[in-house]
């Protein structure tokens, strides 16, 4: 079976992946710049940096695979940028057959630093000799789910003010590790179709979903979004109603939290 390197494998869609990967057979390897992850037998861990260009190659060595998750919305230029290019010129050649990149919907749409960052990558992994796949998603429901989480924590006792206008897809992160293992077992197919969660919300009825499965009786008020982030999720660039190919729903997730 083939082996597969996973960046960010011990982050929260990476640790997705790898058992995915496992549950395949796959030979996994995983780069993570932390140095007390988690210990596996079935696992084979490297300690790295993409942006320092540190263990790149020898974590790289006889890979056929790479699934690459490493990001760092906070410093993009040198993780997602910088590191990408350094991870692309480490691949093994000889062996290396397959770069799976997993991207956001939407990207080619915005100004967002984030998501320009993200475009570049996306353009760098083309221009590259290798085969890739590049897979854009939506929001997956976790990130949904913080923003609520965040606004409630900051909240007054009785309400919570939400932004306005705002939608998402939200898509479940174990549904887009299974597609991501699953890729490895195809052949490139470049940029792929966008997939998304199977439903299109406004936040505010996700926020009220999430108060009455918690059965929070907190009044929701809302106001107009202010936060540049929060600004680009009331355009509609991060939907794909199109391609609601996601199964778990909105409520489903919350219900399991």
């Amino acid at each position: 079976m083939n082996k597969i390197l996973v960046t960010g494998g011990n982050g929260h869609l990476g640790k997705y992946v790898v058992r995915a990967l496992i549950e395949k057979g796959f030979q996994t390897a995983v780069l993570t710049t932390q140095a007390n992850c988690e210990v596996r037998n079935d696992v084979q861990f490297f300690t790295g940096d993409l942006a320092q260009n540190l263990g790149l190659k020898e974590a790289a060595k006889g890979v056929e695979v790479i699934i690459h998750c490493a990001s760092n919305p906070k410093n993009s230029q040198q993780t997602d940028i910088n590191g990408t290019k350094n991870l692309l010129d480490a691949a093994d050649k000889n062996t290396i057959k397959h770069f799976i990149y997993i991207s956001i919907v939407g990207i080619h749409k915005s100004d967002y630093p984030y998501y320009q960052a993200k475009l570049e990558v996306e353009n760098a992994i083309a221009k590259s000799s290798i085969p890739f796949t590049i897979l854009r998603t939506t929001q997956f429901h976790d990130f949904v789910f913080n923003i609520i989480k965040g606004l409630d924590q900051n909240a007054e006792s009785n309400s919570i003010t939400i932004p306005s206008k705002m939608r998402f897809q939200s898509v479940a992160v174990h549904e887009v590790a299974e597609l991501l293992a699953s890729l490895a077992l195809e052949s490139p197919k470049g940029l792929m179709e966008d997939f998304g969660g199977p439903e299109v919300l406004h936040f505010e009825e996700m926020a009220k979903t999430y108060f009455q499965v918690i059965q929070n009786t907190k009044k929701l008020k809302l106001k107009e979004p202010e936060d540049i982030r929060h600004k680009l999720f009331t355009t509609g660039i991060n939907l794909c109603p199109d391609n609601n190919l996601g199964k778990q729903t909105w409520y489903e997730y919350v219900i399991k939290r």
